[in-house]
């Protein structure tokens, strides 16, 4: 074969390879979005080729937007108007200089005056008496020269004997000169002299002992020196008001927000992609680009069929930040994705077409090449200005082109105009002055006209969608931003305008080996806790720092940082009870009487004194004198307003009037330092210290006993029946009327237990306090009793005897010397994690039975997973799903894997913490169908309906108790039949992102019309294709 052959056979076939396969084209241009559209029949095979784009007839010689012929500046026939945030920060800052101006402790200021006399010298009398006269002590006498000087002189002095000599001039004799006047004379004949002056004197003497008492005090504490100055600065609470916010609303001084409440950005381009703001309106979307509908509780996500890769991928990139960051006024709790052509008739479309005002027609895509032509045409009606001796002047090297961060210094001041978006931008050293000429000028600029005929695209209308949008005009629509934005205050609109602004992500610390295994095993996302780091029992004791000393459980000795030892002793305790807007002090009879519904301050006095030699007995003991110190915690009960809480806090502050430490305490979570104020006497009643009459209602009242210390121990109002009764605790039970006290140790109740309700019983007799409905008078008698021989009168306070009401421990021969363990289990942080609930008041050598309470599992954000370790048998709890959020597919994935991780973790650590002995059994149970072994390890539970019927409705569980074996075995199903999978809702614990890993070999050929291993061949986003096609997403 010859050469001339050879090459007319490879043209042949080349030729043949064009025309032949699926499409007319080649695989670089048949899975574009030109091929796409061609084999959609919307674009004929020319489109693939470079041809004009319809949206403009542009070309490449064009210039920018035109440049105003002067500079924006301010005039006085100009009406300019402020920005509110601004006009009130600079009434502040005026009302600040003016208060600091009045201070005469900080400024150098005049404290008195007083009028002194300058001496008068009596120059006649003074000197003639102190100086003698010279006319009596120098005799004169009259002296007559007649020889001449020649004569007088030796004559052996050397004479002149030249000519010289002889023509000697005669010298005159000086002109008599007069004498110099006295000075003082001349002093004292002045009238322009005062002979008094005023003395003046400052604080200097004030300030400078000032500064070296806060030298000294800085150089005595860790704090800094403006932490100092904020702790002894005095401040008036009593004139401030709370302010009510409401988070679904956005509430701001700030009259210029970058953002609307209903905002539609288009997500257009292919080189530097352009996110620009359009009319929230259905006839602005069109098929060839992405969309992003934001409103302060949706976040839509529009993907058109024939938008391309980059633009698909900038638009989730950019939902994703908004959604996460909260960014634009946006509150979405997920993000709600709408391709066209494939879920467009969803619940999620409905709300998006009804936020555009109704689904209309809208535009189809455009040409392939239009994006790049896009990008090139809407950069350049990009509008630049700098403030400049107070004018908007144009920056030429920006103006009509993509801006970069080097503009954006910190002593500039700059003005961005992008059509339907206009910036006022300034650095943090920008003075106050220039933000507000720059706001003023720019408001101006806003409402001014705007000129985009030039142009070959109008940026507020790109579409061309709108006929009632001009390209020249006057102000801007009412769906248009005009923002002011500070240095690293910028929102993700304003940072996507630029060329070179980039976002720090997060590394990625997973290695490789990781990486590669998750490839392999798609359903391998989250992995168990580590249970050898659960398993061992901390053994810290508490303890509160207080002025940066640690005191310890609040009486005894305590150990510093440097090792030395301290004594920590109380010297006074007074309480005020805290009203809507006011507070009263409490008597002192009533120091440790405390309601849920209420808030409280309680100011503790001690003394902390240094222990020196070796301690001894009482009598030999060596006492030092101590510093005496105040703390001032601030209750507050689990049923107190918002309102309550936040006045005890201010009123905190305004009684510190020794500048003490502030904590704040809540119902339950009392440090020990805080329940030893009471000495045993701490009672916590139901209802509200203002409702006597509602409180007092009941003959009987029933407490649980709470502590492992007589001093620290206290009392919790229980409902006055059987199914409050705990057999590991002690109760007290009060008959108002008759001033009667049971003392009621439950079963399992330990020693320390019982002898703090028999300190709490003592110190109700004693104190006889009016809220719990006794009198100074009464005359109260304690009886004790155990559980299993209670005296009659017992089970009259109860209603009836029921011991099936609670879970009595009588027939149970186990030991219960052991203190109950909380974790929570999440995966929020990234990883799933366990983090253990510590009890404030925990002694680690003495046995607690109860140190957590409802509030703990309930207040959680839900749903929630927890493991409770009750020793003989563990418990994971599950939470529900709040009916005010809304279940999206992704949240379902990650709570079933948050599940089967927690029921992981449950079982290792069951097996973690029993090597030697059979491991215990560990229960599913869930929130509202808790049964009643589970409900009395807490010291008292009320019951939820409402979360018992969401539990019921959502999942198919029952009151009876499941162990966690059994779930998650149904969970690591491995094989679902091809039915399972295609109906809905989908099996519990199936990724419903990976349907097909459940089919057996049979089912996924059936299914999907070809083997794993095609199908594994294929790339990512033709495997969703073919799932979405066969129902299988």
């Amino acid at each position: 074969m010859t050469i001339e052959e050879r090459k007319h056979l490879i043209t042949v076939r080349e030729e043949a390879w064009k025309t032949k396969g699926k499409g007319a084209a080649n695989d670089s241009t048949q899975f574009t979005v030109a091929g796409r559209m061609v084999k959609k029949g919307l674009a004929s095979p020319s489109a693939i080729t470079p041809t004009a784009s319809p949206i403009c007839n542009k070309t490449r010689g064009t210039t920018p937007i035109s440049k105003p012929l002067e500079d924006i500046e301010a005039r006085p026939d100009m009406q300019l108007e402020s920005d509110l945030k601004l006009d009130r920060l600079e009434t502040f800052l005026r009302r600040l200089n003016n208060k600091v101006g009045g201070m005469q402790e900080t400024i150098l200021s005049v404290t008195g005056k007083s009028v002194k006399e300058v001496m008068k010298l009596d120059d006649d009398e003074t000197f003639a008496k102190f100086y003698r006269s010279m006319d009596d002590t120098v005799p004169r006498s009259p002296v007559e020269l007649e020889e001449d000087f020649d004569v007088i002189f030796d004559p052996y002095v050397p004479k002149l004997t030249s000519s010289v000599a002889e023509h000697k001039r005669a010298v005159r004799p000086k002109r008599r000169v007069q004498a110099s006047k006295n000075p003082l004379k001349m002093l004292a004949a002045r009238d322009d002299l005062l002979q008094e002056y005023t003395e003046q004197r400052l604080n200097v003497a004030f300030m400078e002992s000032k500064r070296m008492k806060v030298e000294k005090m800085s150089s005595n504490s860790n704090f800094s020196e403006v932490t100092l100055a904020g702790l002894a600065s005095k401040e008036n609470f009593s004139s401030v008001s709370l302010r009510s916010v409401n988070l679904t609303e956005q509430n701001s001084n700030n009259s210029a927000l970058p953002y609307k409440k209903l905002m539609l950005m288009q997500v257009k381009g292919r080189r530097h992609v352009q996110t620009r703001l359009v009319e929230p309106r259905a006839s602005s979307l069109n098929s060839g680009d992405c969309f992003l509908l934001l409103s302060p509780h949706h976040c839509f996500l529009w993907v058109g069929e024939f938008a391309n890769v980059i633009e698909k991928a900038k638009a989730s990139e950019l939902a994703t930040l908004i959604q996460t960051k909260r960014e634009l006024g946006c509150r979405a709790t997920y993000i709600q994705t709408i391709e066209e052509g494939i879920n467009t008739h969803t619940h999620a479309a409905k709300d998006f077409w009804k936020l555009l005002g109704g689904q209309t027609s809208y535009q189809s895509a455009g040409d392939p090449k239009e994006d790049e032509l896009y990008e090139t045409a809407i950069i350049e009606t990009n509008c630049t200005y700098r403030l400049m001796d107070d004018k908007l002047v144009p920056d030429d090297d920006f103006w009509g082109k993509i801006p970069k961060c080097s503009l954006l210094q910190s002593k500039e001041v700059l003005v961005f105009d992008f059509g339907s978006e206009v910036y006022v931008w300034h650095g943090k050293e920008v003075t106050l002055a220039q933000r507000k000429i720059a706001f003023q000028l720019a408001k101006h600029l806003w409402n001014g006209t705007f000129d985009y005929e030039n142009c070959d695209i109008n940026p507020l209308d790109p579409g061309e969608c709108n006929p009632l949008i001009p390209r020249k005009g006057q102000g801007r629509p009412d769906w248009a931003i005009f923002g002011r934005l500070t240095e690293h205050n910028e929102t993700i609109l304003f940072k996507e305008k630029f060329l070179d602004w980039t976002e720090l992500k997060r590394p990625n610390e997973k290695n490789a080996s990781e990486l590669a295994q998750q490839k392999d095993d798609p359903r391998a996302e989250v992995k168990p806790y580590d249970v050898t780091r659960m398993v061992p029992v901390p053994q810290t004791t508490a303890g509160t720092v207080l002025d940066g000393v640690n005191v310890g459980r609040g009486y005894g000795l305590v150990e510093g940082d440097d090792r030395r030892q301290f004594e920590i002793a109380s010297v006074s305790v007074d309480v005020w009870h805290i009203l809507e807007f006011d507070y009263s002090r409490l008597p002192k009879q009533s120091i440790g009487q405390f309601h849920e519904g209420d808030a409280y301050v309680v100011k503790w006095k001690y003394m902390v004194s240094t222990s020196v030699g070796s301690r001894q007995k009482g009598e030999h003991a060596v006492r030092v004198a101590g510093k005496e110190r105040c703390v001032y915690f601030f209750w507050q009960g689990r049923q107190s307003t918002v309102s309550e809480k936040g006045t005890s806090a201010l009123m905190t502050v305004e009684l510190d009037e020794e500048r003490g430490a502030q904590v704040q305490v809540l119902q339950g979570k009392e440090p020990p330092c805080f329940l030893q104020c009471f000495q045993g006497g701490m009672v916590v009643h139901s209802g509200r210290r203002e409702e006597e009459e509602e409180n007092a209602q009941s003959e009987w009242r029933l407490y649980c006993v709470r502590g492992e210390v007589p001093v620290e121990g206290n009392l919790l109002e229980v409902a006055c029946h059987c199914s409050s009764l705990r057999s590991r605790t002690s109760m007290v039970v009060l008959n108002v009327n008759k001033a009667l006290i049971y003392l009621w140790h439950g079963c399992k109740a330990q020693a320390h237990t019982k002898e703090v309700g028999r300190t709490a019983a003592n110190k109700i007799k004693e104190q006889c306090p009016l809220e719990a409905g006794l009198h100074s008078s009464s005359k109260v008698t304690i009886h004790e009793c155990d559980e299993g021989s209670e005296p009659l009168g017992f089970w009259d306070a109860l209603g009836r005897r029921d011991r099936k009401a609670y879970d009595c421990m009588l027939q149970d021969p186990g030991n219960f010397n052991f203190t109950p363990r909380l974790f929570i289990l999440s995966s929020s942080s990234g990883d799933f994690s366990a983090t253990e609930f510590m009890y404030p008041a925990r002694d680690p050598s003495v046995v607690n039975a109860m140190p957590f309470l409802q509030e703990d599992l309930y207040s959680a954000p839900q749903p929630a997973l927890f493991l409770v370790d009750n020793h003989h048998e563990v418990y994971l709890w599950q939470g529900w799903w709040p009916i005010e959020n809304k279940i999206t597919g992704s949240a379902r994935i990650r709570w079933a894997s948050d599940r089967k991780s927690a029921m992981e973790t449950v079982l290792q650590y069951c097996r973690g913490k029993s090597i030697k002995k059979p491991p215990p059994k560990s229960y599913l149970i869930h929130a509202g169908l808790e049964p009643l072994t589970f409900t009395n390890m807490f010291p008292s539970w009320e019951h939820r309906e409402d979360i018992a019927e969401i539990t019921e409705t959502d999942t198919e569980v029952s009151n009876q108790i499941t162990l966690v074996e059994d779930v998650l075995a149904k969970l690591c199903k491995t094989i679902y039949p091809l039915a399972d999978l295609l109906a809905r809702p989908l099996p519990e614990g199936v990724d419903p992102l990976k349907l097909e890993i459940y089919l057996t070999d049979e089912d996924f050929e059936f299914a999907l019309d070809m083997t794993r291993e095609e199908y594994s061949a294929l790339p990512a986003w033709k495997q969703v294709n073919l799932k979405k096609a066969k129902g299988l997403f």
